[in-house]
């Protein structure tokens, strides 16, 4: 043709979409017709089915804050409480791989750490600030991670046929004077989680710094009435200790993973229909003791024009709204200080801590000194440069 450039072409032609390129040519849409029927006739096998494509590798990931494990490096600046590490594993691989978010376009795509596992990871769940990590495999092993402390907390498994469908990280607890209650302050190396397998039965998986995890059975799964199987998970902050456990028959009940056992149920109004095998679509406040729960449209209410639109309802279950539960979520939060004697939380405390609470019990024990009697005396201990003053 007579034109210089492709913005000739397009100047001079109206109606019409193509592409151009280079100096002295344009496609026209016949052409693009014509293209589009070659590559229809060469890939016609593919494009009705006939060729079975392999399953997907899908990716999951979580962003990681600086830790002991994730450490940044000593010329990189981050600020506090930003993610610096992303954690990716791919459906059917061994590791786990942690990539740098600081990098440059001229940075290699080398991942920084590779954690292998023995099995391929099917379900991985990073814990409440980004604290601790847990990588379920497919053989049942789970491999809980201290990100914090930069450790391994130890590796647990589940009873025989047994496998990880999910994982649910729970704030931690004790029970005192027969009651679950929080903590206040900070809790080290100290984690419970609830892990529902494919079979639909409920583990609690506890781990206590050096101690090594444990495992136990909160819920078995349906050996007859395959309809009351668990079908979804969701811990309850405001409730030490609790959680939703959702059948697919419909049934809500609140759980005591301490004892275990059923505290109480949770149901829409009777009007409400639920389908069955139910997927429950629900949403359980952080911060309040309360969760949201939808409902199909009532089948008992002839609709009208103006609601034809309305598939569904949003229930709002408050928890101090029943009796039973009114006490449970107020003072849930005990003082470290009343935990001294509980074996157990002295062993998340400082170390300096848990040296003056021995020496209190130790003295304490014996009488050889007046009650009336001070002095004072220091502790240095071989493993750490501190000091552990106690009046006595």
């Amino acid at each position: 043709t007579t034109f210089k450039s492709p913005l000739e072409v397009f100047a001079k032609l109206e109606d019409c979409w193509g592409l151009g390129s280079g100096q002295s040519h344009f496609i026209r849409e016949r052409q693009w017709e014509q293209q589009a029927a070659i590559f229809t006739a060469s890939y016609k096998k593919y494009l009705d089915g006939e060729w079975n494509e392999g399953p997907l590798s899908m990716a999951t990931f979580h962003f990681l804050l600086p830790s002991c494990i994730t450490a940044m490096p000593a010329d990189v600046k981050s600020p506090s409480g930003v993610a610096c590490v992303l954690g990716v594993h791919w459906t059917g691989s061994h590791n786990f791989f942690l990539y740098s978010l600081n990098r440059t376009l001229k940075d290699k795509v080398d991942p920084e750490g590779v954690w292998p596992c023995a099995a391929p990871i099917a379900v991985s769940q990073l814990g409440c600030s980004s604290s601790f990590l847990v990588l379920a495999c497919e053989d049942g092993v789970l491999t809980l991670w201290d990100l914090a402390g930069g450790f391994p907390l130890g590796v647990v498994a589940l009873p025989e046929g047994c496998f990880c469908q999910s994982v649910h990280f729970l704030r931690y607890f004790l029970v005192h004077e027969g009651r679950n209650v929080y903590p206040e302050g900070p809790v080290k190396s100290q984690m419970k989680c609830v892990v529902l397998c494919t079979d639909a039965s409920l583990h609690l998986v506890a781990a206590q710094g050096t101690q090594g995890p444990t495992s136990s059975v909160l819920v078995e799964r349906p050996a007859k009435h395959l309809d009351e199987a668990i079908c979804a998970v969701a811990p309850v902050p405001a409730l030490p200790g609790m959680v939703l456990i959702f059948s697919r028959n419909g049934c809500v009940h609140l759980m005591d993973v301490a004892k275990p056992h059923i505290i109480c149920a949770f149901a829409p109004p009777r009007s409400y229909r639920l389908v069955v095998p139910w997927t429950p679509v629900f949403v359980v406040s952080s911060h309040h003791p309360c969760f949201l729960l939808r409902g199909d449209h009532p089948d008992e209410i002839e609709s009208t024009e103006d609601d034809k639109n309305i598939q569904n309802s949003v229930f709002y279950f408050n928890f101090e709204a029943y009796p039973l539960l009114e006490n449970i979520s107020r003072n849930c939060t005990v003082p470290q200080p009343d935990f001294t004697d509980n074996v157990v939380f002295s062993q998340g405390l400082p170390l300096e801590k848990r040296c003056a609470s021995f020496l209190q019990k130790r003295q304490s024990s014996r009488s050889v000194a007046p009650p009336c009697s001070w002095g004072c005396l220091w502790v240095k201990a071989r493993c750490g440069s501190f000091d552990a003053y106690l009046d006595y």
